[in-house]
């Protein structure tokens, strides 16, 4: 349903949460819903990333646009006619829908869940359908568990974490011994898996306990869909690993990193800030604050 919202109450939330931008334009239209800027529809709020995104489409547009969040140094006054321009347009537009358009979601428990009775589920956890929540596993306030999802052997979630339809946590990871036969038997494992808070674990990820040390995924992190994480990797704060990426056991990624869909071997250290990029197959250490690429791996020049 389209709601009616003026544009200085989107204003003053943008003050509320010291968003700084600058405004043109009328502070008492209002706007109705949102769009897509390459879908754009009469009436709404939408955001632009950049100038050259504009100029590939600003000889096809029929009206202003009512309203739109760009770039600072966004120079087409006349393609709307109510313009606030930020240092990060994509922030603050998706600012403004969550607070303006977005519904909350209610706390809930679905159907057909297996939840042990020594789990430890703290208030305000949502869980879905068709879920298994182990033996002494610990899940934190305001997390929101989706549908199918596993989770077992001890692991300890922190607080508004987001873990996604199908995910694995705390399954034994790709372990094993030669006996004496030359046949191969499994190691047993005997850690678990530590989840800081705001963590999210995409669509089908799975995440192995450790084999003696803990498997760890730090505050902040976002895990995308179809990832697995091996046992024993240590992911620090606010990293970023794209779907289907594979990271080895024993890995330790720093700080803020960011892994585009990439195979990490086991055993590779991966610095703060670092950036791997698509496709690549990280074979040695990555220092801090450097971009690699490529099969094998290997530093921008």
């Amino acid at each position: 349903m389209d709601k009616k919202i003026r544009i200085a109450e989107i204003l003053a939330f943008l003050d509320k949460i010291e968003e700084k931008y600058s405004f043109t334009g009328n502070k008492s239209d209002v706007i109705q819903a949102y769009s897509s800027f390459y879908e754009y529809k009469p009436g709404t709020i939408t955001w632009l990333r950049s100038n050259e995104i504009y100029d590939t489409v600003k000889d096809r547009m029929v009206e202003p646009i009512k309203m739109m969040i760009a770039p600072q140094e966004f120079s087409g006054d006349n393609a709307c006619l109510n313009c606030i321009r930020t240092e990060d347009p994509h922030r603050a537009f998706f600012y403004i829908l969550k607070q303006f358009f977005s519904e909350e979601e209610q706390v809930k428990t679905g159907r057909n869940n297996s939840i042990s009775a020594s789990a430890r589920i703290a208030n305000h956890v949502s869980i879905g359908c068709n879920c298994v929540i182990g033996e002494r596993v610990e899940i934190g306030e305001g997390c929101r568990i989706y549908n199918n999802v596993v989770i077992q052997n001890d692991v300890k979630i922190g607080k508004n974490c987001l873990i996604q339809s199908g995910a694995v946590i705390g399954e034994e990871g790709f372990g094993f011994l030669t006996a004496r036969n030359e046949l191969r038997e499994r190691v047993k494992h005997f850690g678990t898996v530590i989840i800081g808070d705001d963590v999210e674990i995409g669509a089908n990820t799975c995440i192995t306990r450790g084999v003696m040390e803990n498997t760890v995924i730090s505050d902040g992190s976002k895990i995308d869909n179809l990832c697995h994480i091996a046992h024993n990797v240590k992911i620090g704060r606010n990293a970023f690993i794209v779907a289907s990426t594979m990271v080895g056991g024993s890995v330790t990624i720093g700080d803020n990193c960011w892994l585009a869909t990439s195979t990490i071997r086991n055993g590779i250290s991966i610095g703060d800030r670092a950036l791997v990029g698509f496709g690549a197959v990280v074979v040695n250490d990555v220092d801090a604050g450097t971009v690699v690429y490529g099969n094998p791996a290997k530093r921008m020049r």
